[in-house]
């Protein structure tokens, strides 16, 4: 009768460790990547999410909604990246005073998220009025993330109301904004 061993010998264990090691070492820059841009998608849809709920309350509720940036939800200043706060502004002062409603409240917690406002008008904030118009402005926000090019996004709003989503219009990977230029972070 013959012994018979069924275990691995040390070649075949240090190969099979180094095969896991290079399949690792492709796998996760390429998972880091996908993480990147869920983040930097989950960015715009919760501000285009922001902006279609202020301009519907706007409208339904027959009030003035202001989205301003904030980074303690209740002061409003200049600064996009620390987050953003909408409300109904019932004295039209473009400020969240004790009386006006919270509708919603974001705060950035993430250092490698930018974002900018670019507009006509008042350029610290955004106004919808209840006939679902802005407040004499147009623009666009920029969303970057970790300054990476093929990473960054635009919503655009008319004067109307309407928004709507960049996108990479001559096909190199990265989104162009409404003049046709490339979104630079």
């Amino acid at each position: 009768m013959k012994n018979k061993n069924n275990g691995f010998t040390l070649i075949e264990l240090l190969l099979g460790i180094a095969i896991i090691t290079i399949v690792l070492g492709q796998a996760i820059p390429s998972f880091n990547q996908l993480i990147e841009k869920r983040k930097a998608s989950a960015n715009v849809q919760r501000l285009m999410q922001t902006l279609q709920l202020s301009r519907t309350t706007a409208i339904t509720e027959n009030t003035t909604v202001t989205i301003c940036p904030t980074n303690d939800g209740i002061n409003c200043n200049s600064n996009w990246s620390d987050g953003y706060l909408s409300f109904k502004d019932i004295n039209n002062n473009r400020t969240f005073d004790s009386g006006d409603e919270k509708l919603v409240e974001y705060l950035t917690h993430d250092a490698k998220s930018q974002t900018s406002w670019r507009a006509f008008g008042v350029r610290s904030s955004l106004q919808w009025l209840p006939t679902g118009i802005t407040n004499h402005q147009n623009g666009s926000f920029e969303l970057c993330y970790d300054s990476k090019a093929e990473l960054a996004r635009g919503l655009f709003i008319t004067k109307a109301g309407r928004i709507r989503n960049s996108k990479d219009l001559d096909g190199d990977g990265i989104h162009e904004n409404a003049t046709g230029s490339r979104i630079r972070c």
